[in-house]
């Protein structure tokens, strides 16, 4: 693993721990912080950080979408 790699394990750790704590109180903060943690990933380990910038955009509507449904739903 990378310096970066590492780096990035810690914040989805804390980022973790900080909706763990949230509960079921946080709500919309709770879905936030999964939808950065997922942006961290994808970006990260996933390497859409070398792909086409058609992927990231596509990932990023498909996001925004998907918690568009969801905070509708609740």
């Amino acid at each position: 693993m990378t310096d970066a790699d590492t780096r990035t394990w810690i914040v989805l750790l804390l980022l973790t721990g900080l909706a763990f704590a949230l509960g079921e109180r946080g709500g919309t903060a709770v879905l936030a912080l999964a939808a950065g943690k997922f942006g961290l990933v994808a970006w990260q380990f996933m390497d859409l950080r070398h792909a086409a910038r058609i992927w990231s955009a596509v990932l990023l509507v498909l996001l925004v979408c998907t918690l568009t449904a969801v905070v509708a739903l609740r």
